[in-house]
C-alpha cells in the first residue's frame, strides 16, 4: 500500500483531508479492486466501499474498512449514497479531490461545502513513476504479451484465419499464460482494416498477401502492457514499415529522463515529414502505461509533461492510407538516466 503518499499529499495542502475515487487510483493506494473510495483525514485512512464489496474490501485493502448501502439493514453499516455519507468522515474544511475522478454529484457537495483543492496533476504524476513492484509487475504482463505475441505470427503463418478468430486466440493465450485480463481489446486488422488505427476485428479471412496488424497488451497484477507489430510486410507496405521503423527507433534513441514528452513525439514525427507521410500519421507517438493502459506521461506534440526515471511509456509512430493499408511498431519502454530499457514482444523486420 502506498498510504504513505497521502500522508504526503495532506501535508503539501495544510493537512487537508484527502478523497481518492476511481478504480485504478484506489487500486494504487490500497491494491483493492472494486467500488469504492479512501477518505484520509487526520493521519487516517479510511476504505468506503458499497455492501456487495464488503468482504473483499476488507479481506484485501487492510485499511480500516467501512461499509455503506441505501437503507439501514444492519449495524455498522452507514446508511446512504457516498455523496451523504462524506460529510460525515471529512474532519477539515479543506479537501483535496481528484477530480478527474470524482461524480458530478460528489464534486457539487464538496464545492459547495469546503474550500475544494484539485489534486489530479499530483495523482496522475505520483502514479506516473514507478517503484520496482510495479515495474516487476509489468514486465510480467510483458512476457505474457510476447507470448501471445509469438502465438499470433505463427497462426498468421499458418493461414486459413479470421481477425476475429485470431484475436480470441491471442486472448487465451495471455489468460493462459496468467494474465488476469487485457489491457484492452487486441486488435487484429489485416489488408485494408489496417488503416484504421483502432480497427474491431471481424470475420474478414486473413489473405496470403495482406498485411497485418496486431497491438495487444495483457494485464497481469493490475498492471498492463502495449505492444504492435506488423506482419507479413511486402511490396509498398515494406517500404512504409522501414519508413516506421526508422522513425520508431530515433525516438526511442531519443528518451531518457529529463527529456521533454513532446520531443520524442517531434522525433518521430520529423522523420516520417521527411518521406512525404506527415499527414498519415495521426495519432500521438505514445502515452505512459500502468494501471491503466494509458496514463501519464503523454507523448504527444503538445505534452507538457518531462519524463523522469522509472517512468513507463510508449513509442508507436504509424502511417495509415485509407483503402489501402496501415503500418504501426509499438514497444512499451521504462525510462532511465540513460537509453531506455525497451521492453520487445516480438521481432522487428531490419
Amino acid at each position: 500500500m502506498r498510504i504513505k503518499k497521502l500522508e504526503e499529499l495532506s501535508q503539501k495542502y495544510n493537512n487537508s483531508c484527502i478523497i481518492i475515487s476511481g478504480d485504478p487510483n484506489v487500486y494504487y493506494f490500497s491494491n483493492y479492486k472494486g467500488a469504492g473510495s479512501i477518505i484520509y483525514c487526520d493521519g487516517v485512512a479510511t476504505l468506503l466501499a458499497p455492501l456487495l464489496e464488503e468482504n473483499r474490501a476488507r479481506e484485501i485493502s487492510g485499511l480500516d474498512v467501512k461499509i455503506y448501502y441505501p437503507s439501514n439493514i444492519a449495524n455498522g453499516i452507514l446508511v446512504g449514497s457516498l455523496s451523504d455519507i462524506l460529510p460525515k468522515l471529512i474532519t477539515k474544511n479543506t479537501v483535496a479531490l481528484d477530480i478527474n475522478w470524482s461524480t458530478v454529484n460528489v464534486y457539487r457537495l464538496l464545492s459547495s461545502k469546503y474550500n475544494l483543492i484539485d489534486i489530479s496533476k499530483d495523482i496522475s504524476e505520483m502514479r506516473s513513476i514507478k517503484d520496482d513492484e510495479e515495474l516487476e509487475k509489468i514486465k510480467k504482463s510483458g512476457e505474457i504479451t510476447s507470448e501471445a505475441m509469438k502465438v499470433s505470427m505463427e497462426k498468421i503463418l499458418e493461414g486459413e484465419i479470421t481477425e476475429k478468430q485470431l484475436s480470441g486466440i491471442i486472448d487465451y493465450t495471455m489468460k493462459a499464460s496468467g494474465a488476469e485480463d487485457y489491457a484492452f481489446p487486441s486488435i487484429v486488422a489485416a489488408g485494408k482494416n489496417s488503416s484504421f488505427p483502432h480497427h474491431i476485428p471481424t470475420d474478414k479471412k486473413i489473405l496470403e498477401n495482406d498485411n497485418v496488424v496486431v497491438d495487444i497488451g495483457a494485464k497481469f497484477d493490475g498492471y498492463c502492457f502495449d505492444s504492435t507489430r506488423t506482419f507479413n510486410v511486402k511490396g509498398e507496405v515494406r517500404k512504409i514499415y522501414e519508413i516506421i521503423l526508422e522513425a520508431q527507433l530515433e525516438a526511442i534513441d531519443a528518451v531518457t529522463s529529463g527529456v521533454n514528452a513532446s520531443e520524442i513525439d517531434k522525433t518521430a514525427r520529423k522523420v516520417i515529414e521527411k518521406y512525404g507521410y506527415g499527414r498519415y500519421f495521426v495519432h500521438s507517438t505514445g502515452h505512459g502505461v500502468g494501471i491503466e493502459v494509458h496514463e501519464s506521461p503523454y507523448i504527444s506534440f503538445n505534452s507538457n509533461d518531462v519524463l523522469k526515471k522509472n517512468m513507463v511509456i510508449t513509442v508507436e509512430p504509424g502511417i495509415y492510407i485509407k483503402d489501402k493499408f496501415g503500418v504501426r511498431i509499438e514497444d512499451t519502454l521504462i525510462v532511465t538516466n540513460g537509453k531506455p530499457e525497451v521492453l520487445e514482444t516480438s521481432y522487428k523486420l531490419l
